[in-house]
């Protein structure tokens, strides 16, 4: 076997992912589990705002956390009131 035919059946998996370009196309098979995101997102946003805002360091662990679920449930707050507006109440609403 030559050292092409190796490198190419090693990158042929890769080959995808090395095409993808990030603010262009969607991440490839992403498309099950984005909104898990907001987990690692609430605590950067979490982590950099209390880290400015808070006293003493001893709590920052603890105060990132705190504020993240806040960001977590209320996001998920936001996305029942949604759900309840758009598929329960506005289809009932009179059509003139």
């Amino acid at each position: 076997m030559s050292l092409f035919a190796i490198v190419s059946a090693a990158t042929a998996s890769v080959s995808p992912i090395l095409a993808w370009k990030p603010f262009l196309q969607p991440a490839p098979n992403a498309q099950h589990w984005w909104w898990l995101l907001l987990i690692p997102m609430s605590i950067g946003v979490s982590l950099a705002y209390k880290a400015i805002r808070v006293e003493n360091l001893n709590q920052l662990p603890r105060e990132t956390l705190r504020m993240a679920a806040q960001i977590v449930f209320g996001m998920i707050g936001l996305a029942l009131a949604l759900y309840v507006l758009v598929i329960l109440i506005l289809p009932h609403l009179p059509v003139e």
